[in-house]
Parts: C-alpha cells; sequence; structure tokens
C-alpha cells in the first residue's frame, strides 16, 4: 500500500533529491589533468665487487596523466652520478631485458661521442615543438633538471623510457 500513501508533493521532493544526486555526481566526476606534473629520477647503484650489483634507478611516478599543451619538470634525484635519458617510445619498442634495440638509435640521435661521453644534442625533437611522438628525447645530466611541454594531443598515450638505464620505464596519458 505504499503507492496509496504516496502523495503528490513527494513527486516534487523525489525529484529534487534526485536533481541534487545527479548535480552532486557531475561535481565530483573526475577531475582535469594537471597542467604541470613534477616527476623525478630517484635511487641508488651498489657494486659488490665479485658478487653483486643492485640498481634500482627509476622514475617516480612512472604513470601519469597531463593535459595537452602541459609542463612536466624532471628532476634527477639519484644518489649516482649517472646521466639519464627521457626518450619517448613506441609502446612495442620497450625493452624487457638489457638487449635494447632502440637505445643505440636514441643515443645516435643525442651524438653521445662514445669515447668522451658529451652529448652534442641534449633535446631531441622529431617533429613539432614539444614531447608529442616517438623519438623526441631530452639528456638529463647528473642531479639536474629539465622541463618540457608535452604537445601531443588529448588521447594519446606516450610510452617513455631512459636509454641508459632501460628498465626505467613509464607512460603518460594525455588528457
Amino acid at each position: 500500500m505504499l503507492i496509496t500513501s504516496f502523495r503528490p508533493h513527494a513527486i516534487g521532493t523525489v525529484a529534487a533529491m534526485l536533481a541534487a544526486v545527479l548535480a552532486t555526481g557531475t561535481a565530483t566526476a573526475a577531475p582535469k589533468a594537471p597542467t604541470k606534473k613534477k616527476i623525478a629520477i630517484v635511487g641508488h647503484f651498489v657494486f659488490n665487487a665479485g658478487t653483486s650489483a643492485f640498481d634500482d634507478q627509476h622514475f617516480t611516478p612512472r604513470k601519469f596523466d597531463i593535459r595537452s599543451g602541459g609542463t612536466v619538470t624532471l628532476r634527477n634525484k639519484s644518489r649516482t652520478t649517472d646521466p639519464h635519458t627521457i626518450s619517448l617510445v613506441k609502446k612495442s619498442q620497450l625493452p624487457d631485458s638489457f638487449d635494447c634495440e632502440v637505445c643505440g638509435e636514441i643515443f645516435g640521435a643525442h651524438g653521445v661521442n662514445e669515447q668522451t661521453g658529451d652529448i652534442a644534442n641534449p633535446v631531441v625533437d622529431v617533429g613539432a615543438a614539444g614531447f608529442d611522438q616517438p623519438g623526441d628525447s631530452m639528456f638529463i645530466p647528473p642531479h639536474g633538471k629539465v622541463s618540457f611541454d608535452v604537445t601531443a594531443p588529448a588521447g594519446t598515450t606516450l610510452h617513455f623510457m631512459c636509454a641508459v638505464h632501460p628498465w626505467m620505464q613509464g607512460r603518460i596519458r594525455v588528457r
């Protein structure tokens, strides 16, 4: 008998409650991706002669979202004197071992002098300005800092890695 006790003014109350719930749902929807993002390279290297080597350097966070046109600032905070790259590659090019076919291409694009370690091209931009496609890469010196604009269109997923340390990998979702 719930229907017979339902009064006409209750319809307006239920409609108002429903509108409030819907408005709240919209207001609490996922926030927009940030226009600025800070990431870091962290970790260290331990070498025990005759027994082992351990290197846990990595990007943190290694997966993040940013708006198209947003700026990423990357600091090398690792406890080593290693240089790094942040290099965009196709997902299929991300290595799953130390056998890194794309790493040679990245070093070549940066103009790495194998004898001296000098870098001729600290920034490699293969297309339009900014990070937007595989082949774009930046060299990060020991304890250095770089910033770059992510110019890929919204909806793009960019995969990145360090050519010096191929296990250092990550993903950027452009919103």
